[in-house]
């Protein structure tokens, strides 16, 4: 509970990503957000939300990250998003009537607020201002998804470059130069969210890292020279 408190004594203060719902929302009002729920934390690889189920919490991821994947009716799993500190989860279900669409699964130690159904649906009615963020924020998610989907016909080096693009745009880090992806990332899920076999995405990666695009180990991944990058994806 002590490691919990200090957390929770720090949230408010912590630079969340613009990206984010939090990142997003003026002091006050992310202050007023702070403190609706119940705070939880979880050791990495832990399930939160399970796809399938018929909870309908929401939770506010306030440290760590955490990735959402879906399994199709034959078994196959697929990464749909990495969530960092800062990033609603669960909003569907708690914003509409059915069961959860995905699983959400700890990639490191995570702290974050569960709050009902009937928290969130009342905090946003009192806030406007962060239900027009939550309304933009499920448009962008959308866009996200329909880009993935558009893209499958483009050459699998075009769309592991716009994956890299856009996760540092959203939830990197830059200093000078360099962009640090922000999240751990296997390549099993860089190939999976690019909809590509994973000796394709490593192949691209190796050729990335040999024209000094990128550099990183297995879980991490540093950008090296993000204007190049956005060539290769297609995107100047």
């Amino acid at each position: 509970m002590g490691k919990i408190n200090s957390r929770k004594a720090h949230a408010s203060a912590l630079p969340y990503p613009a990206a984010s719902l939090l990142g997003r929302l003026s002091e006050r009002t992310r202050e007023e957000f702070l403190a609706v729920g119940v705070s939880e934390s979880r050791p990495a690889n832990a399930t939160l939300i399970k796809q399938g189920e018929q909870d309908s919490s929401a939770l506010l991821l306030l440290h760590g990250s955490v990735k959402v994947q879906a399994t199709d009716p034959t078994g196959e799993r697929t990464l749909l998003a990495i969530r960092v500190a800062g990033d609603l989860l669960g909003e569907m279900a708690a914003l509409d009537v059915g069961p959860r669409s995905a699983t959400v699964i700890s990639c490191t130690e995570i702290f974050y607020k569960r709050m009902s159904r009937a928290e969130l649906r009342n905090f946003l009615a009192r806030h406007p201002d962060a239900a027009i963020e939550v309304a933009s924020m499920l448009g962008e998610r959308l866009r996200w998804a329909d880009r993935r989907r558009t893209e499958h016909g483009r050459p699998a080096s075009v769309r592991v470059a716009r994956v890299l693009v856009d996760l540092c745009e959203a939830y990197g880090t830059r200093t000078g130069s360099k962009w640090e992806l922000g999240v751990p990332l296997t390549r099993e899920e860089l190939a999976s969210i690019a909809g590509i076999k994973l000796s394709t995405a490593e192949k691209i990666i190796r050729s990335f890292q040999q024209e000094g695009l990128v550099t990183g180990r297995y879980r991490g991944i540093v950008v090296l020279d993000m204007p190049r990058l956005k060539e290769q994806a297609e995107l100047t």
